[in-house]
């Protein structure tokens, strides 16, 4: 398996230098194309919830000035992007050729954001999002990029992370979504020089989850630990995983993302919201 495209959505903010510097971390790490996309709403989608009452100069004003914004928005994108592939020794290229990587494009397209990246995310290896605070990282796009997209997704933490996958925690449940994770993650396991799995339960937790799991990597050529994380009252499994993942000193962890059903999650929480919000290292998800 290899890892040869490297998708970032951008929308021009100052909080992406971090999110594009991770990005280009894993980018050299596999000798892949970083991609970076701006995508630029459609100002004429917008025209039906005008009303019949606009004049025709003030909705060309109006689109006009959305135009403006969208080409100062994309221009800081570029910027920041190509500044920042500059100094992590990325050559910026018009196409993808096998001939000149590791490697840094740019795109801007326009369309409604949460389409237009999963329909690159369906030919991309990974998609890098940025961590969250208050809300989830990514919003609606990073869904877009998982479910729709069918991709894996990289969470980048507030900070630059300059080394990603190095020691790599797996938060097994034995679930579909956390064997898509698994298997979505062999390029970094492969690189990795440990591999933790957890599985968060009570005292009585089976370790067999974890201990076929030890063995399928070990067919990758791919030593794993299994520990068990016993769940404590008050903390949430994806605040377990988050603790034991730090604790072992990772610098990846390795989730599947919404076991259960994204409106659940949303409305109640889960281990899926959670890690996106609170994320403080490199996150690989995938549904």
């Amino acid at each position: 398996m290899s890892v040869r495209k490297i998708l970032v959505p951008l929308s021009g903010a100052p909080s992406e230098a971090a999110v594009i510097g991770t990005a280009l971390t894993v980018a050299k790490s596999f000798g892949a194309q970083l991609v970076g996309l701006f995508v630029r709403a459609d100002p004429s989608e917008a025209l039906p919830y005008l009303g019949d009452g606009v004049s025709g100069q003030v909705i060309e004003q109006l689109m006009q000035a959305a135009k403006e914004g969208a080409d100062a928005a994309s221009e800081r994108a570029r910027a920041m992007f190509a500044d920042a592939a500059s100094r992590a020794g990325l050559p910026l290229v018009e196409k993808g050729s096998a001939d000149a990587l590791p490697s840094a494009r740019y795109l801007d397209v326009a369309g409604h954001r949460d389409d237009v990246v999963a329909a690159h995310s369906r030919l991309s290896d990974i998609v890098v999002f940025g961590e969250g605070n208050a809300t989830a990282a990514g919003g609606s796009t990073l869904e877009a990029a998982m479910m729709s997209g069918g991709r894996p997704v990289l969470i980048a933490p507030k900070a630059c992370a300059i080394h990603v996958g190095g020691a790599v925690s797996i938060g097994w449940d034995d679930s579909q979504m956390a064997a898509h994770a698994v298997t979505a993650a062999i390029p970094f396991l492969e690189k990795a020089r440990s591999v933790t799995i957890l599985s968060v339960g009570g005292k009585e937790l089976d370790p067999e989850p974890g201990s076929l799991l030890a063995d399928y990597l070990s067919l990758h050529g791919i030593t794993a630990s299994v520990h068990l994380v016993e769940q404590q009252s008050g903390r949430s499994v994806g605040g377990a995983l988050l603790d034991e993942a730090e604790k072992h000193g990772a610098d990846l962890l390795v989730v599947g993302g919404y076991g259960h059903s994204r409106l659940r999650e949303f409305i109640i929480g889960g281990a899926t919201q959670h890690i996106r919000s609170h994320a403080t290292i490199p996150v690989l998800m995938a549904h």
